[in-house]
This record gives structure tokens, C-alpha cells and sequence, in this order.
């Protein structure tokens, strides 16, 4: 009997030490692993700011060139632009980044609006060399964009896949790994709390009714627990809102992977087994072969003799 206690005793130290490595080594690695998404989320929103920026200034570009012209409406437009531009990049948090990239793609669009409009209604201005030069360089800084947006919301939805998964989701839930050990110990102290008043507190409904039944009371009411509430910690990283961005473009001439037609896979003569020949149908109403019509050499008749 000593010795199954010794054996019991060992295998639970051995689970109990096995736990309090594999949780440091999971929140290690799930912190590295989050980490590198993180950073692929912010390199994404730098290659987006940065073409924003630089469509910002060619929107900035647009206001003279419509003037010349004698477009002077929605001047407000361009003053959005060089807000939202100055508040994106006065923005260190990444969340605040994401929705500034928001703000000013919705800014810059309003200003490619007006510039469609202003080149329906002035034929002159739609066929000014400036404007059209104007319009090849948007459309091209546009679809770039759109790209680079695309690469933003995939890798933000990368992260929070990762944040949203258990054990992701719980290991990360906490700033440190003491505070992990902590928030753990106090969750299953309040769940050992709640199971035991919540055992009490049925032995007792159980007991009343008992007595109610007894004496021909009516039935008591079962009670409502609610369970422990959750306490407040400081999360090392929360999942991100999912941007929406609203510009549509085609992609990029060089993103379309062209099609490449190969003929037929010639035959691999390592499987062919020697003095066996090709297996070839047989026709037996097959149409005579073309032959070529040649020319015959005419037979001619010579008459002689006397008249």
C-alpha cells in the first residue's frame, strides 16, 4: 500500500512540475509568436501611410490645377486632407493608426470625386495634358494602395485568429507571467468559493422543499447564482478592430500571373519495357489515301501516205 502512495505521490509531482514548466514555455512562445504578428500588422500600416501620404500630396497638387480652370467649390476637401494627413502622423498607437488610415482614405477619396466631377463637366480640363498626366498617376498610386490595404487587413485578421484561439486567448489575457500566476490562483479560488456556496445554498432550497412538501406549503423558489464576476486585469495584447477601407481599384499590371500554356509532357522512356511496340487501332474502313491526279502523255495518230 506504502508503495502505490510512493508511486501516486511521484506521478502527481511529476504532472504538478510538468505544469509549471509547460505554462512559461507556452507564454513564452505565444507572447513571441504575437509579437511577430504585431509587428507584421505595423510594418502593413507604415506601407499604407506611406502611400496615403504620398496620394495626400498629389491631392494637395489637384487644388491649383482645378482653380486654373475655375473649379473653386469643396475647398473644405483639401482642408480635410491636411488634417487627417498631420493626424495620422502624429499617431504612435497602432490602433489610433488604423483608424486614422481610415479617416484619410475616406478623405482622399472625396478629393478623387471632385476630380472626376470637375473633368465631366470642363471639357477643357479633361483634355489639359497636366490633368490627364494627374489622373495616369493617381489611377497608379490608387491600385497600389488598394493592395497594400488588402495586405493590411490580412494580417490583421492573422493576429486576431492567433488572439482569439485557446490557449492564445488565456495566456495572453494577463501583462506578465506573474500576473498569469496570479490571475489564475484568484480565478480558481473564486471558483472553489462559488462551487461551495452554490452547494450549501442547494443542500438548502432541498431542505425547505422537503419541509414544504411536509407540511403542504407551496414550493419554494429555486435560487439564481450568478456566477463570479470577472476581475480586471491589463491584457499584454487585445485583439484589433478589422479596418474597412472603401477604394476599389484593379490590382497592379505586375500582380496578374500570366497563364503559361506547355505542350504535352513528352514520354517518359524509363518506363517503357524493351521490344514491346505501341499499341496502335486498327481501321478497317478507312478512306483511301489522297493520290495526286498526274498528267498522262496524250497518244497521237499520225496519218500518212497518199491523198
Amino acid at each position: 500500500m506504502l508503495s502505490g502512495l510512493k508511486t501516486s505521490a511521484v506521478v502527481l509531482a511529476g504532472l504538478l512540475l510538468g505544469f509549471c514548466l509547460a505554462v512559461p514555455l507556452a507564454w513564452m512562445g505565444t507572447r513571441r509568436g504575437a509579437d511577430t504578428l504585431a509587428m507584421n500588422v505595423a510594418n502593413a500600416v507604415a506601407a499604407v501611410q506611406d502611400r496615403q501620404q504620398a496620394m495626400a500630396d498629389e491631392a494637395l497638387q489637384l487644388q491649383p490645377l482645378i482653380q486654373r480652370y475655375g473649379v473653386t467649390r469643396d475647398e473644405d476637401l483639401f482642408t480635410k486632407v491636411q488634417a487627417e494627413r498631420s493626424r495620422l502622423a502624429g499617431e504612435s498607437g497602432l490602433r489610433e493608426k488604423l483608424e486614422r488610415v481610415q479617416l484619410l482614405e475616406e478623405a482622399l477619396l472625396r478629393v478623387e470625386r471632385l476630380q472626376v466631377q470637375s473633368g465631366q463637366e470642363l471639357r477643357a480640363l479633361r483634355d489639359s495634358e497636366e490633368f490627364q498626366a494627374y489622373g495616369r498617376t493617381w489611377e497608379k498610386q490608387k491600385r497600389l494602395l488598394v493592395r497594400e490595404q488588402l495586405g493590411l487587413e490580412d494580417s490583421v485578421a492573422e493576429l486576431n485568429h492567433l488572439l482569439l484561439r485557446w490557449p492564445a486567448s488565456r495566456l495572453l489575457a494577463y501583462q506578465s507571467l506573474s500576473s498569469l500566476a496570479h490571475g489564475l490562483l484568484a480565478e480558481l479560488k473564486a471558483d472553489a468559493a462559488y462551487r461551495w456556496h452554490w452547494s450549501l445554498g442547494y443542500l438548502g432550497y432541498l431542505w425547505h422543499r422537503v419541509l414544504a412538501r411536509v407540511h403542504g406549503q407551496p414550493q419554494p423558489a429555486a435560487p439564481a447564482w450568478a456566477p463570479p464576476a470577472d476581475t480586471e486585469v491589463v491584457a499584454y495584447l487585445r485583439p484589433l478592430n478589422r479596418p474597412v477601407f472603401l477604394a476599389d481599384a484593379p490590382l497592379p499590371e505586375d500582380d496578374y500571373q500570366e497563364v503559361q500554356f506547355t505542350h504535352n509532357v513528352a514520354q517518359n522512356y524509363a518506363d517503357v519495357e524493351l521490344g514491346e511496340d505501341k499499341a496502335v487501332l486498327e481501321n478497317r474502313d478507312a478512306p483511301k489515301p489522297y493520290a495526286p491526279v498526274l498528267p498522262k502523255p496524250q497518244k497521237t495518230v499520225v496519218y500518212s501516205g497518199v491523198n
